[in-house]
């Protein structure tokens, strides 16, 4: 038996919204998950930029290899932390190839990614 025109749109209207919901949901995570991982960049920034204070400042008292040595922190991520803090700041080149972003925050491609998942996930 072929089913009715209602029948039809009843269950497509059924699908739809389990579709709908699933999709809300995962924009939802995604977006939460985004927003997790740039606070957590930017702590890590600021943890790694703090240690490399640290390290230069200490640097006439107590060198690479004996801290590496009595913390058993490879020396190669001291030295690293180090000399990102005593190189001068680069400016990074734009993503986006300098083109107009129209008013929008070029600086993280993570959050312009989250903030269109909050505005999809709102539709």
């Amino acid at each position: 038996m072929v089913s009715t025109e209602e029948e039809i749109t009843r269950r497509l209207s059924e699908t739809d919204s389990v579709r709908k919901a699933r999709r809300a949901q995962a924009a939802t995570t995604v977006g939460l998950l985004a927003r997790r991982h740039v606070d957590l960049a930017g702590q890590l920034a600021e943890l790694e930029r703090e240690l490399g204070q640290v390290l230069t400042a200490a640097r006439d008292v107590i060198d690479v290899p004996e801290l590496a040595d009595v913390t058993d922190i490879p020396a190669a991520d001291l030295s690293r932390w180090r000399e990102q803090a005593v190189k001068p700041a680069r400016r990074r080149k734009r993503q986006d190839g300098g083109k107009d972003t129209g008013g929008a925050n070029p600086r993280s491609t993570t959050s312009a990614l989250a903030a269109r998942v909050d505005d999809s996930a709102g539709s």
